[in-house]
């Protein structure tokens, strides 16, 4: 199937996901997603939440499909989202295309990112030039991908600000990767073992450290 769970795409309607358990998901096809694919109308008075939710261990061993969860238009906020143990070809935890605004269209909070593995590239992608997005008190712990030198475990290309988050043991060569020269990523009082990026990475009273 296109899709390996879930699929919603409605031009005028809103999704919420809640306590939604997504466990051993699986699309059989190549370029497309793993566990699911929400697009609501662009404008950011539709909305995409997804809270209290995990999406665990969906894995294709053929290493094929792209993106793990994709949240396409609108304002999208998740709230303590566990996408862990995912393993797919491109984007294994999360996928965000908020509408643009000066105000925040994207918000993860209190959501955890641990252990996925892509074998191309990135585990969190934040891809609306121009938008606004922020994460907080978040956990991004052990992903990895196999071409190590592509993008980043943390892609975004628009203003980024991550607050009060855990973001160790990633291997990556660029842990944060801005795609436009014209945004920046922001660190404030992050707990992180590397921080390095392709540029365009601001610290603010960011504690490096080992994990205790």
């Amino acid at each position: 199937s296109e899709v390996g769970a879930i699929y919603f795409y409605h031009s005028s309607g809103q999704s919420v996901l809640h306590g939604v358990c997504g466990y051993d998901c699986c699309t059989t096809n190549s370029n497309n997603f793993q566990f699911g694919y929400i697009r609501v109308n662009n404008a950011i008075s539709n909305k995409i939440y997804v809270n209290y939710s995990s999406i665990v261990r969906c894995v294709n061993e053929n290493s094929s499909p792209w993106q793990m969860l994709t949240l396409e238009y609108g304002k999208i906020c998740c709230s303590s989202v566990n996408s862990s143990l995912n393993k797919c070809y491109y984007r294994s935890g999360i996928t965000c295309w908020p509408s643009s605004d000066s105000s925040v269209t994207c918000s993860l909070t209190y959501s955890s990112f641990t252990d996925n593995y892509a074998a191309g590239s990135v585990c969190i992608v934040l891809n609306t030039e121009s938008a606004n997005f922020e994460m907080k008190s978040c956990n991004i712990l052990r992903s990895a991908q196999g071409d190590v030198g592509t993008e980043g475990t943390v892609f975004t290309t628009g203003n980024l600000n991550i607050y009060d988050s855990c973001i160790l043991e990633n291997t990556a060569t660029y842990i944060f990767y801005q795609g436009s020269s014209s945004y920046t990523i922001t660190l404030s009082n992050c707990t992180v073992d590397k921080t390095s990026s392709n540029g365009y990475l601001t610290t603010q009273n960011t504690v490096t450290k080992s994990f205790i």
